[in-house]
């Protein structure tokens, strides 16, 4: 008996502190495209994309090409004082962050990343108008 509960705890140790490790994993990823967001995105600060993609950045959005230089070229170098949009909600599952983001300019946005390492590697995005009138009482956010 004393075996059996020693093995238990010994179980839950391991498994417990490895759904520690994935939520602080998750939590890490989830910061690291926030502040990507934040920096490149919002800020247009094209300067700062090597801090977060490396040689490798595939790009779902038919407007642009795959590779870091594309996006530069799309957000610029100027980086911004005021945002163009903010970040409503964070959602994270293994190496997926989804972050959906009000634009100011009248956009609903889901953009969705994928980081291996220290780098974003993938992105896929949804961009929807924010409609004046709607058939019901609730918010795009």
């Amino acid at each position: 008996m004393k075996f059996l509960t020693l093995s238990l705890v010994a179980v839950y140790m391991f498994f417990g502190q490895s759904a520690i490790a994935d939520q602080d994993d998750l939590e890490a990823r989830k910061q690291f495209v926030i502040d990507f967001y934040t920096d490149v995105i919002l800020f247009r600060d094209g300067n700062a994309i090597d801090n977060y993609i490396g040689d490798t950045y595939i790009q779902h959005n038919p407007n642009l090409g795959d590779g870091k230089e594309e996006l530069r070229d799309f957000v610029g170098l100027n980086r911004r004082d005021e945002p163009t949009g903010e970040i409503v909600r964070v959602i994270a599952e293994g190496d997926l962050v989804v972050l959906h983001v009000r634009d100011f300019s009248g956009l609903a946005i889901m953009d969705i990343f994928r980081v291996a390492g220290c780098e974003i590697v993938e992105h896929w995005d949804v961009i929807q108008s924010i409609p004046e009138m709607s058939r019901n009482d609730n918010t795009m956010f």
